[in-house]
């Protein structure tokens, strides 16, 4: 390998909910507590979800979003990444961004049907206890969810964080999704190396099959070059599979609770931290060599949490 693998931790997320894992932090000083273990464990970057502090519902809402990043940065060096997933329009989904200036900053570039109701299979969730857990994986309009990334959106997006010059971090659920990113990247100029995150596996986008994988790798290859810093994870059970096979083309991966609770069968992971040590060791046993966040800052091109 010409370079260290970046592990990114995605550490608690919107989907998946407090009454499938004891394990999954969504108290923001959970959510602290396991960011900082992951770091400790080998992840240079920490992928971000806030979430409302009574009942783990996802927010957007500055405060629980001020005490995460707030507690993170007090413990830790590692990369601060945040989602702008949430709200109606571009500018409530980076108000929470602008305000903390995360190193990254997360960009969806494209909609699609979003079946999350398949999550509480794949996640073997019993009883939900939460009356909006349920509304969220089983209610009446489940199967109506479409996740809206409109054109318009994803551009006044990456227009308002090119102005706040903080870089961005482009998820895409398919293939056609990088096509959506080659158009606006067109007319714009963002900081270089792109920073482009396959996910895959959740039900209504690519899946998170070899064949699959290695389409969405030869597609940026195409229409971006080399000058990208790519990453892969999927979601569900098949998450460890997807992160190494992304390794083995050569991308750099992401783990954590966000994406899948289970080691295996019957067994929920601990922590964030255990994902992370899982994947390490299984890079160790591979002959890949995790990135430092130094190193991972360096590849990344990012000025640090003291530019931030």
């Amino acid at each position: 390998m010409t370079h260290p693998t970046i592990i990114t931790c995605a550490v608690t997320g919107s989907g998946l909910t407090p009454s499938m894992s004891p394990h999954l932090p969504w108290r923001p000083q959970d959510i602290v507590d396991q960011s900082v273990g992951a770091a400790e464990a080998g992840a240079a970057i920490l992928h971000l979800h806030a979430r409302d502090p009574k009942d783990g519902r996802p927010t957007n809402d500055i405060g629980p979003w001020r005490e995460i990043v707030t507690g993170i940065r007090e413990r830790s060096d590692a990369i601060v990444n945040m989602s702008a997933s949430r709200g109606a329009t571009a500018d409530e989904r980076v108000s929470a961004v602008l305000e903390l200036r995360p190193e990254i900053a997360t960009v969806i570039v494209g909609s699609m049907n979003y079946g999350r109701f398949a999550k509480a299979t794949d996640q073997k969730a019993g009883e939900l206890t939460h009356a909006w857990e349920r509304d969220l994986l089983a209610g009446a309009d489940v199967r109506e969810v479409v996740t809206s990334n409109t054109f318009g959106k994803i551009g006044r997006m990456i227009d308002i964080l090119i102005d706040a010059d903080i870089a961005m971090e482009f998820e895409c659920y398919d293939v056609g999704h990088l096509h959506i990113l080659d158009h606006h990247l067109s007319t714009r100029t963002v900081r270089r190396p792109l920073i482009i995150q396959f996910l895959t596996g959740i039900l209504g986008g690519i899946t998170s099959h070899i064949d699959h994988l290695v389409h969405l790798r030869q597609t940026v290859d195409r229409l971006f070059g080399r000058d990208c810093a790519v990453f892969t994870h999927g979601t569900g059970t098949g998450n460890m599979r997807a992160a190494i096979s992304g390794a083995l083309m050569g991308t750099h991966l992401r783990v954590g609770q966000e994406d899948n609770l289970f080691e295996r069968d019957g067994v929920l992971f601990a922590s964030n931290a255990a994902q992370v040590e899982k994947i390490r060791r299984i890079l160790g046993d591979l002959n890949f060599r995790h990135a430092e966040v130094s190193e991972a800052r360096r590849i990344l091109s990012l000025g640090g949490a003291a530019a931030a």
